[in-house]
């Protein structure tokens, strides 16, 4: 399943364990507007969507207009990361010295990798800092081709493809040769509709959504894909 060009890492939930932190305090704050709403309940259905579509949810389940509401979450939000941090997820450097060490014995042989994420640039550097892994994302041969790429800057979000459309064009590659490693339906469907092969992490999303929504193959963590390499 790895044998591909380009690996695209999606941020939340697969590079960085912000999911928990995240939809506690969209929950909250979806909560205080009036919508009594737990950090399960978003994670089931708000986690990987857009935020203007799940602002579209809450207002019309209020029956009210709330503008304010986002840039109050986000406020908060960016609070708590600056105050608590977010970890790495569970293997994920040991899955990106694999990757570098693979390239080392067999230059060539490891695909490149890369981050697209729905959320702001400026979010991911901070998590992705946070947890140490900011430098582990440089182009092996370009080290100032950029590599992290974000829904708004082509003003699409998952489950639209244009985000994993972007990124490979800019990497270099065409879908065909690329995977993605998800762990949202909508990430998983825009990456379907991509004609990219997928690889959903079933930790916060069950399987069977995963599979229904587009992915190729189902990991219980990164782990499962350390395995895999280390036995080719």
């Amino acid at each position: 399943m790895l044998n591909s060009k380009l690996i695209i890492f999606d941020c939340d939930g697969v590079l960085v364990d912000t999911e928990p932190l995240t939809n506690r305090v969209l929950a909250q704050c979806v909560t205080e507007a009036g919508w009594a709403v737990d950090t399960q309940y978003s994670i089931t259905h708000f986690k990987g969507r857009d935020l203007t579509d799940i602002l579209e949810d809450v207002e019309n389940q209020l029956g009210k207009k709330l503008p304010n509401l986002m840039t109050h979450y986000r406020q908060r939000m960016y609070e708590e990361i600056n105050t608590c941090g977010v970890p790495a997820l569970d293997g994920i450097h040991i899955l990106l010295d694999t990757l570098d060490n693979l390239t080392q014995a067999a230059p060539g042989s490891a695909p490149n990798r890369c981050v697209a994420t729905n959320a702001p640039l400026k979010k991911a550097t901070l998590t992705l800092t946070g947890a140490n892994l900011i430098d582990r994302f440089t182009h092996p041969t370009n080290p100032i081709q950029k590599t992290m790429f974000s829904a708004y800057e082509v003003g699409k979000w998952k489950p639209d493809p244009a985000l994993f459309l972007h990124a490979a064009e800019s990497m270099g590659h065409p879908p065909k040769d690329c995977i993605v490693v998800e762990d949202s339906i909508s990430g998983v469907t825009a990456a379907a509709n991509a004609n990219m092969r997928v690889i959903g992490i079933a930790s916060l999303t069950p399987a069977g959504d995963l599979l229904k929504a587009g992915a190729t193959q189902i990991i219980e963590s990164h782990h499962d894909l350390i395995a895999q390499l280390q036995a080719t």
